[in-house]
């Protein structure tokens, strides 16, 4: 039976990058990142990167004759089931910290600054939230985890590679953001200098949920786990330590125990809540 190389398998998945970023460019138009035009046509780029990026995987798999399907490689057909929605409450127990922030400022669902038509249906419908909430999370988890794992997989790499070493593609393809912040910085040294930590920063942080997001894909089998998790991250934002001087004490004691709080609950339940599907409901392919 035919198999992809190691050299051919790292060449697709830096065309996938490629792809993906390229169209940014090729579907580029004046204007801000937030201008609807320009979400527009950004949302389109990402769309025809993930329909390429799909067609090649189908391609490989069916040079190689794999005995998994296109969509069973791509973690597409594993039922909605709880299995691939407990990822999504661990990833919530992890923010505990930032919804202690929110339960005090009374902007939690049904709490009393939260409301469902500002909060959720003119943002959520909006064409930055569609963006930042469904389009973004579905194409990025779709290209850089599934589609790369994938190819990667085919070539026969550890899962230590595939969980460590893949998201490494989607970090690197947030680096072109550093030339477009060192334009609009005004292309000084300190521009260049601000672009290339801010880059780097999210370069870091981009892989850091790479790894998790990676490992989720390969534990349950399923593409909706990391889009799942990566849209409620994108909608929490980077969690913020800062901004609670004017809180009771009692309230950032509260506030500061529920960050590390969350993070030992995010340890100790993250055996329990990453379990792959029954075999009845097929398994996990990559979990073996």
């Amino acid at each position: 039976m035919p198999t992809i190389t190691a050299w051919l398998a790292n060449l697709v998945c830096i065309g996938f990058t490629l792809i993906y970023v390229a169209g940014f460019y090729i579907f580029r138009i004046p204007g801000n990142r937030n201008d609807p035009p320009v979400i527009l046509a950004r949302m389109k780029a990402v769309t025809v990167a993930s329909f390429v990026s799909a067609s090649v995987v189908w391609y490989l798999v069916q040079a190689i004759e794999a005995e998994e399907s296109a969509a069973t490689v791509l973690g597409l057909t594993q039922p909605l089931e709880v299995s691939c929605l407990k990822p999504l409450l661990l990833t919530v127990i992890l923010f505990l910290g930032p919804l202690s922030v929110m339960f005090f400022d009374q902007e939690l669902p049904f709490q009393k600054c939260f409301s469902f038509k500002r909060d959720v249906k003119m943002n959520l419908l909006s064409l930055i939230g569609q963006r930042n909430y469904v389009v973004a999370p579905l194409t990025e988890e779709f290209v850089f985890r599934a589609c790369i794992i994938a190819v990667l997989n085919q070539a026969h790499y550890s899962k230590n590679y595939l969980i460590f070493i893949s998201p490494l593609y989607f970090g690197i393809a947030h680096l072109h953001h550093a030339l477009d912040n060192y334009n609009k910085m005004g292309r000084t040294r300190q521009a260049l200098q601000q672009a290339l930590f801010s880059s780097l920063f999210q370069f870091a942080y981009t892989t850091l949920f790479g790894w998790y997001a990676s490992y989720l894909f390969i534990r349950v089998g399923s593409l909706w786990p990391p889009v799942f998790c990566h849209s409620f991250c994108n909608v929490m934002g980077f969690p913020d330590l800062g901004g609670n001087h004017h809180r009771s004490t009692v309230q950032k004691l509260i506030i500061y125990g529920c960050f590390p709080l969350g993070i030992v609950l995010f340890v100790h339940n993250f055996g329990n809540l990453t379990q792959p599907p029954s075999a009845a409901a097929g398994g996990s392919m990559y979990w073996k």
